[in-house]
């Protein structure tokens, strides 16, 4: 009896938030007549989202491993094993006619001295490296990733653009960049099975840089917050959903959203839930973000839905990647956000009270 560990590089999703997105998962053969792990390789690991909006930029890199004479859990315990000693990580900046520009060195730090603590698991889980830079992103240049393993000369590389989030001629979305829009609140009243009077209108134009616009894909999320009041306790505790209004592409430089009354309702108590014994629930401000990314974002998220992630995937590694390297794989790409607060009108109040749907919620009010 033999056993087979293989390492599943699992990418998460985010737009959004810089976060350690690599997963062991043991699996157990009885066969002995081949072997299937080859000898030991490194194989190199790099994600990365650049957004205007941040101060720090991070890229993590790591080193994912199958070695067929030692024990993969022991080897994830050792920090050595996911990480190289020996890196030099630039980036280089190209204009829109491929010309260089200039180059920018990133410094490796520890994400827990950074703010971005990894929790203890299975993996090592200190030190936490990524690969930092603090430089203001440009978006009249592409961002070219240069990984050097001073080692064995090994260069991998791959390019992004700067997608502007800063700059409201640019990228505006209306209840979060109008004042007056913004003061009519959420309304979402009426529950019926068709209704939608809940509309998030945006745009992302052009800019004054030379190179191609650069989002291929929006997503919207829109956070309900709440308040638990025990009124035997007096305690209150504060709690939130998101509700995912999903992707959608530019449809000539507009972003729209216009989800049904009934799904929201239906998002919220989902969110929710029954409130537990002496508990009524207060319905706080919500959040809106308006996420967008790019095109290697969205060929990355096609390769993963037609592929299937996790123990009933078809492939051990992506079949994504758009770092280029003998033997590395990744995403290393841009985003942008922008996100404000809005309220939910008295009168979708009302009915969120007195919905029998929502009565296991006991929504009694507003915390505002």
């Amino acid at each position: 009896m033999s056993t087979l560990q293989i390492f599943l590089i699992k990418m998460k999703k985010i737009f959004f938030p810089v976060a350690a997105f690599i997963a062991l998962i043991f699996i157990a053969s009885c066969s002995t007549k081949f072997q299937i792990a080859a000898p030991y390789k490194n194989i190199t690991v790099v994600y990365g989202f650049l957004d205007q909006a941040d101060t720090a930029h991070y890229i993590r890199i790591q080193k994912a491993f199958l070695d067929q004479s030692k024990s993969a859990l022991v080897m994830s315990k050792l920090p050595d094993s996911s990480f190289y000693a020996n890196l030099d990580v630039k980036i280089e900046r190209i204009d829109a006619s491929g010309n260089y520009h200039d180059s920018i060195h990133l410094n490796r730090v520890d994400l827990d001295a950074e703010g971005y603590v990894k929790q203890p698991g299975v993996f090592f889980y200190s030190p936490n490296y990524a690969y930092k830079f603090t430089n203001l992103l440009d978006p009249n240049y592409i961002y070219r990733l240069l990984i050097t393993n001073l080692t064995t000369g090994e260069v991998d590389s791959s390019d992004a653009p700067v997608i502007v989030d800063n700059d409201k001629s640019i990228f505006t979305v209306d209840v979060i960049d109008n004042s007056r829009t913004n003061l009519n609140g959420i309304n979402f009243s009426s529950s019926g099975p068709s209704n939608a009077t809940f509309y998030i209108f945006g745009a992302y134009g052009s800019s004054s840089s030379t190179l191609p616009n650069p989002v291929a894909i929006v997503q919207g999320v829109l956070r309900f917050n709440w308040n638990d009041s025990n009124y035997v306790t007096k305690a209150i505790t504060s709690h939130y959903y998101d509700y995912n209004m999903g992707y959608t592409t530019l449809d000539n430089g507009q972003i729209r959203y216009n989800p049904l009354n009934l799904d929201l309702y239906k998002g919220l108590f989902a969110g929710m839930g029954s409130a537990p014994q002496n508990t009524v629930r207060l319905i706080g401000v919500c959040d809106i973000s308006i996420y967008l990314s790019t095109s290697d974002f969205v060929q990355y998220q096609n390769a993963s839905a037609i592929q299937g992630l996790g123990l009933t995937g078809n492939d051990i590694e992506p079949v994504y990647t758009n770092i280029k390297g003998a033997n590395t794989i990744g995403l290393y790409t841009s985003r942008a956000v922008k996100s404000g607060q809005i309220t939910i009108t008295p009168e979708t109040v009302d009915s969120l009270i007195a919905s029998p749907y929502l009565a296991p919620t006991r929504i009694v009010g507003t915390s505002y």
